[in-house]
This record gives structure tokens, sequence and C-alpha cells, in this order.
């Protein structure tokens, strides 16, 4: 039986309903019920969709992953699909539990770091979604997600650095053609002060 592919429209609406969920009952002050029932709403959105000839997960993803991993390799996640990465990015709270080398979490930053090499557009995109979580909600409940993201990003941009001065070293960096990477790497420290003070 072949699942349904499900549009961005439908992710985006899905979303929107939720949202409107949480502003209707002003979640903070109602009780653990609608609480629940908000998270579950949120999970159906971006976790795991269960098959049901097996017990956990194997290799199935929920929707929001789905489309995001696999559309096409032209498309940017965070150029074009911002608005479904964006709330996707409390999933990643979970990051370092996260066992799998094929997860959807794992799959999914791949895709964007491969993507945030080249590209200063998915740069500014995922910077300014982390911004929006900074401001709009609770520090002391989004601050450990923010530090997951900075450490992903720390070890991804150190990575990167890593790899091209290993080719600047051996004669392998292509200066004309890889230029952009070299740019696009800049582009995030600086701006984004992802080095501390005393190096930038």
């Amino acid at each position: 039986m072949s699942k349904k592919v499900v549009t961005r429209r439908e992710l985006l609406d899905r979303w929107r309903g939720i949202e409107e969920e949480d502003e209707d009952d002003d979640i903070a002050s109602v009780d653990s019920l609608k609480r629940h029932r908000f998270r579950q709403l949120k999970e159906e959105w971006s976790c795991s969709q269960f098959h049901q000839n097996y017990i956990f997960p194997i290799s199935t993803f929920s929707d929001a992953f789905n489309y995001l991993i696999f559309m096409p390799q032209e498309n940017h996640i965070w150029c074009g699909s911002w608005d479904l990465m964006g709330p996707l990015l409390e999933t990643f709270y979970n990051y370092f539990k996260d066992d799998r080398t094929d997860s959807p979490l794992k799959l999914l930053l791949d895709r964007t770091s491969r993507e945030m090499r080249q590209c200063t557009q998915c740069i500014c995109q995922y910077h300014q979604a982390q911004e929006l979580y900074s401001t709009e909600y609770d520090p002391t409940s989004i601050g450990p997600l923010l530090e997951v993201l900075r450490t992903l990003d720390e070890e991804r941009i150190s990575q990167h650095l890593k790899e091209i001065n290993n080719r600047l070293r051996c004669g392998d960096y292509d200066i004309v053609h890889g230029s952009g990477e070299i740019v696009g790497v800049m582009f995030e420290v600086f701006p984004f002060t992802l080095l501390p003070p005393s190096n930038a």
C-alpha cells in the first residue's frame, strides 16, 4: 500500500492549525490536558508515523521530515522551505540523544549543512529562525535548544574550515570554483558571531 505524498501546502496548513490552537488557548495558562494535546499535535506534525505492522519506526519519517529531506536537490531547504524547517528546529533538542546515523534529524542536518556551505541566503534564513526562537520564547525553556544548535553550528563550521584547510595544504583547492565556500563560511562566522569575541 503506497503512502500519500504530502504537499508543502498541506504541511503549512497543519502547522497553522497547531499555532491557532496555541493562540486560542493561550497554552501557558491552560490545564495540563490541553498542554498535552498541544504537544501531541506538534509531535504528529513533526515526529515519526508508525506503520501498523511495526512496533517502532523502521526508516519511516514524518511527513515534514520526508518532504524536506527528499525535496529536489536544486531546492535548498532554508531558501525555499524556511517556513517548514523553522518549526522543525525544535526537534533538534534531542539531536545528541539520537544514536542512529540515518535518523531524520541527522539526514536533515547533513543536507542543510551541505546547502549552507554555498548559500548565504540559507545561512540568513537559518540564523533568523534561531533569532526568532530566542526572542519569542522564554529563555529558560528555549535555552537548552539554542545551546544544542550553537554546538552543532560550531562543529559544522569547524569541520568545514578543516576540510578547506586540508584541500589548500594538499593543493586540491580550486580557488576560482571554491570561493563560494570561503565566502559562505566567512559570512556565517562574522555576522553571526560564531567565533569567540577574542577571535572575531
